[in-house]
C-alpha cells in the first residue's frame, strides 16, 4: 500500500537529526511523483523531512531546531513570516534550485522567484490563494488526521499540537510553491520544462509557541 504524504508527514516531520535514508526518500519521492499534476510539488516524508518534488526536480523542507537555519537558508530573500491558526510564529525560508539539465535556464527562473518574493506581499497573496491550494491538493490537505481508533483525547501529551502544526506546515509549503509556480508560468516558464530536472532546493521551518519558545516538534511527545 502506498504511504499517504500527509499521514508521513504527521508521524515523522520532527526536526531532522540524522540524514534521510536515501533509498527511503527515493521511494517515497517516486510514490508521491506519481499523483496530482506535473506543474506542482509533490509531497512526502522520509527521516523526519518534506520531500518536495518541483517537475523533474527535488527538495526537502526540514523544521529548525528552534534556534539554527541552515547556511542555505541564512540570507534567502525568499522569507515568509506568519501565524498559524495554532498561534505559533512561523517563517518559512526557500534556498534557491541548484542543478538542473540546464543550469542558465534553472538560474533564468530563480530570478524570477528571488524578484517575485522582493516585490509581493507573500503572506498576503498566499492566504488569498490558499482555499484553492487546499482544493488543488485533495489527498494531502484533506487527509485524516486521526488513524482508525484514535481520538484527540486519547492521543499523547503534545501529539495533537503536533499533527495539527505539521497539516498546517505542508499548507503552506503548498501555496507558496503554487505561487511560485504561476509567477514562472507569467513569465513564460513552464513549472513542467524539462530543463528543471535533476535540479534541487531546499526550504526550512522555524516556529515559536505562544508564549514566545521555540517550538522544537517532537519535544515531550
Amino acid at each position: 500500500m502506498t504511504p499517504d504524504p500527509l499521514d508521513e508527514l504527521l508521524d515523522r516531520s520532527a526536526p531532522v537529526t540524522r540524514a534521510a535514508e536515501a533509498a527511503d526518500l527515493r521511494a517515497m519521492m517516486n510514490a508521491a511523483s506519481r499523483q496530482g499534476r506535473p506543474s506542482r510539488r509533490r509531497v512526502a516524508i522520509a527521516s523526519g523531512a518534506l520531500a518536495l518534488l518541483l517537475v523533474g526536480g527535488a527538495g526537502v523542507a526540514v523544521a529548525t531546531d528552534g534556534f539554527n537555519w541552515n547556511p542555505k537558508v541564512q540570507d534567502s530573500v525568499r522569507a515568509v513570516s506568519f501565524r498559524m491558526e495554532s498561534g505559533f510564529d512561523c517563517e518559512l525560508r526557500f534556498a534557491p534550485m541548484t542543478g538542473g539539465a540546464d543550469p542558465t535556464f534553472v538560474a533564468d527562473a530563480n530570478r524570477v522567484v528571488d524578484e517575485w518574493h522582493r516585490t509581493t506581499d507573500v503572506v498576503a497573496a498566499a492566504r488569498a490563494h490558499m482555499d484553492q491550494t487546499i482544493a488543488d491538493h485533495t489527498g494531502i490537505t484533506d487527509a485524516p488526521m486521526l488513524e482508525p481508533g484514535e481520538t484527540w483525547d486519547t492521543l499523547p501529551p503534545g501529539e495533537a499540537e503536533h499533527r495539527r502544526w505539521g497539516r498546517e506546515w505542508i499548507v503552506w509549503e503548498l501555496v507558496v510553491s503554487d505561487l511560485e509556480s504561476e509567477e514562472l508560468q507569467r513569465h513564460g516558464i513552464d513549472p513542467a520544462d524539462a530543463r528543471f530536472a535533476g535540479s534541487a532546493g531546499m526550504s526550512q521551518i522555524q516556529c515559536f509557541d505562544e508564549n514566545g519558545e521555540p517550538y522544537v516538534p517532537g519535544a515531550g511527545s
